[in-house]
């Protein structure tokens, strides 16, 4: 897979004529080795793409065989495609990310694993504008993240708790749990939920954060 670009409507008459062969390429994961990861990714961008001559139902079986560091790739993925649409977010995120969350994620929640909990969470963050209707969307999927550093600076580099203070808090609530190494920017994001919606102080989730940052020294 090496010699295929991030665009697979380049690629499609090609990925017609394989159909079959690449679908089930999925099923045989571990042997593409050092490749394995790069085709789950281009398998991704295939199916956000709408390829003609493929349907969602293929892209969910050929998902759905993949194990379980094959869909960890796919959600990051996700997360790639999404924040390379740049000012198009918006509509990517409605007429790509959701078709493809809705028809072709699977949907067992014992596939949840710290990386793909991670993705998500950024998934959700790079929605931007949407990052209400996203979070909402992955929530049931958003578990205690090993080393959530990045997951909370880039919430606070986005900015999205000034704009969306409660979903903010939300998704702090659930990726941080009492890890031992404190996120860096946890207490701006939760200075900036405070500023923007003051009476959510008095919140569990809010206070368990401030409890967290405190036994910590912070």
């Amino acid at each position: 897979w090496g010699g295929f670009l991030w665009s697979p409507r380049l690629h499609q008459p090609l990925l017609i004529a394989i159909k079959e062969p690449f679908l089930a390429t999925a099923g045989h994961y571990a042997e593409l080795g050092e490749h394995a990861r790069q085709f789950a990714a281009f398998l991704t961008y295939a199916a956000l793409n709408h390829l003609a001559g493929y349907t969602a139902q293929d892209f969910q079986t050929a998902i759905g065989a993949l194990p379980q560091e094959g869909l960890d790739e796919v959600a990051r993925a996700l997360v790639q495609a999404l924040e390379a649409a740049g000012e198009q977010r918006k509509n990517y995120w409605r007429n790509r990310i959701q078709p493809f969350w809705h028809d072709i994620w699977p949907k067992s929640l014992n596939l949840v694993s710290h990386s793909i909990s991670e993705s998500l969470a950024l998934l959700a963050i790079a929605a931007r504008e949407e990052f209400p209707v996203a979070l909402s969307t992955v929530i049931n999927w958003l578990r205690p993240i090993e080393h959530p550093h990045y997951v909370v600076h880039r919430l606070h580099e986005s900015e999205l708790a000034k704009r969306f203070p409660e979903d903010a808090l939300r998704l702090l609530d659930a990726v941080i749990d009492d890890q031992p190494w404190v996120p860096r920017e946890l207490k701006e994001c939760l200075t900036a939920i405070k500023k923007a919606h003051p009476t959510l102080q008095k919140d569990a989730r809010f206070k368990r954060l401030s409890e967290y940052l405190k036994r910590h020294g912070i």
